[in-house]
């Protein structure tokens, strides 16, 4: 008598071969019915939103995709390649100007050679901000000092060039009436100096670029000795 566990072993093991061939040929029947079915899928679709005018720029923060709903046969859903697809936007922004920006089925570019229908898009609509790039010149404004080395006294200090060029979107640039320039943040001075020190730019101004983008600091630090000697021959 054959136990039930080995008949059901039986059942799995006999005619293997024979039965994984019935099972492959199953799957391809179902896949070959399935993507003939007309179903719906939502995808990832590149967005690329430019804006018309010389020195013109989007400066809101937009989305690399937006979600698209295809309907179609499951033999063309399974052709969707993310580089084939896009949608293109060209906007008439202004300096500071906002607009709203709708996003409709019919805007999304795909290959003549595939039978799908966009149905849906989301975010149905996006809200692009743009602006102009322009530039001015502004003056330095040095903030505190340079540090000196242990028994040296700093007797002068120069800053050059004093004015810098900077460049941005107009919202940006137009607020700005001079730069700081923070000469603590040189290395401790001692002697005649002369080193650079980077102009360093708030990070909310993110369009805004300077020019030239350091400057010279130069000066003289004597030690405290010397200048007491040289005040005491001044006062005989």
């Amino acid at each position: 008598m054959v136990s039930p566990g080995a008949a059901l072993r039986d059942f799995f093991t006999r005619n293997l071969g024979y039965k994984l061939v019935a099972l492959l040929l199953a799957l391809l029947l179902w896949f070959d019915v399935a993507t003939e079915e007309t179903t719906v899928i939502d995808y990832p679709v590149p967005l690329r939103i430019a804006v018309e005018g010389r020195d013109m720029i989007v400066t809101s923060e937009l989305p690399d995709e937006v979600e698209v709903r295809f309907s179609g046969t499951g033999s063309d859903l399974l052709r969707l390649d993310k580089d084939e697809l896009a949608i293109e936007k060209t906007v008439q922004g202004g300096e500071n100007d906002t607009t709203v920006v709708a996003l409709e089925p019919a805007d999304v570019q795909r290959p003549a050679d595939l039978n799908l229908t966009p149905v849906s898009v989301f975010p149905p609509r996006v809200v692009v901000v743009t602006d102009r790039f322009t530039e001015k010149t502004v003056p330095l404004e040095p903030i505190g000092e340079p540090e000196t080395e242990r028994g040296y006294q700093l007797l002068d200090v120069a800053v050059e060039p004093r004015r810098v060029k900077v460049r941005g979107v107009t919202a940006e640039v137009n607020p700005i009436g001079s730069l700081g320039l923070d000469l603590s943040q040189l290395d401790p001075v001692a002697g005649t100096f002369d080193q650079r020190l980077e102009i360093a730019v708030p990070e909310s101004l993110r369009t805004v670029t300077v020019t030239p983008d350091s400057v010279r600091i130069t000066g003289r630090a004597v030690r405290v000795e010397t200048l007491a000697e040289d005040e005491g021959e001044v006062e005989e």
